[in-house]
């Protein structure tokens, strides 16, 4: 056998390092873990609320009758991916065991839907001796949290109709949930029209939120126990009890 070129040479050990680097990333590729679990992440907006209780934002998403139809749906993928993962692993060979540790590593059922929570800020920058606003959304926290878990929070939302979150419609002081957004909303809802004597009173002036089951009788601040009264007839309901 002759002795090679310098070019030649050039040639077979580039040949040589070709083989071994494709021979490693072949080898780091079969032994890498294949699975990544399928997160579902949920981006809730808390602009406006001063330190959100983190149960609360949760109750609130999964209420949303959209929400909770690709909750239900991302987990039949999540389903899915358990089923190939397990077709995987059967036809890893030799290297079985390796690829159950490997999908144990991943497995992450406890805190497969993740609510991250971000809130929109207003900062200034300025320029020129000229100052303006621009906005920033910000990641304020994440929340996690599993399926069965949902589900069962989703199950005792829906016995008390979607109308508040769980701490809301166990709280005592079910007054302070009469917020001005929860006011309009019923003043919106019955027409600002009186619910006893039908007077409408457009501006809203005279009319007042009345619990139809009263707070002192275990009455919740949601919107199937509110009603728009004058103050006449509410004075007048008031009488009677």
């Amino acid at each position: 056998m002759g002795t090679l070129s310098p070019d030649e040479t050039v040639v077979l050990v580039a040949i040589v390092i070709a083989v071994a680097v494709g021979a490693v990333i072949a080898i780091r590729d079969w032994l890498a873990n294949p699975f990544k679990y399928p997160y579902m992440v949920i981006e809730v907006d808390v602009s406006g609320r001063r330190t959100p209780d983190s149960k609360d934002v949760i109750d609130r998403v999964i209420s949303k009758p959209r929400m909770w139809e690709r909750i239900v749906e991302h987990e039949r993928k999540v389903s899915a991916w358990k089923t190939r993962c397990a077709e995987t692993i059967e036809a890893s060979g030799r290297i079985t065991e390796r690829r159950k540790r490997q999908y144990a590593e991943v497995l992450d059922d406890e805190k497969g839907y993740r609510f991250v929570c971000r809130r929109t800020q207003t900062r200034y920058k300025q320029v020129n001796y000229k100052r303006s606003s621009y906005q920033v959304r910000v990641k304020e926290k994440e929340l996690a949290a599993d399926y069965e878990w949902l589900v069962r929070r989703h199950a005792r939302l829906s016995e008390i109709g979607f109308e508040a979150t769980l701490r809301e419609y166990t709280m005592k002081d079910q007054r302070r949930l009469m917020t001005p957004a929860l006011r309009r909303q019923i003043m919106e809802r019955d027409n600002y029209t009186c619910q006893i004597c039908g007077k409408r009173m457009r501006d809203g002036v005279g009319l007042q939120i009345d619990h139809i089951i009263p707070v002192a009788k275990g009455g919740r601040t949601v919107p199937s126990n509110l009603q728009v009264l004058c103050s006449k007839c509410n004075g007048s309901k008031g009488d009677s009890m």
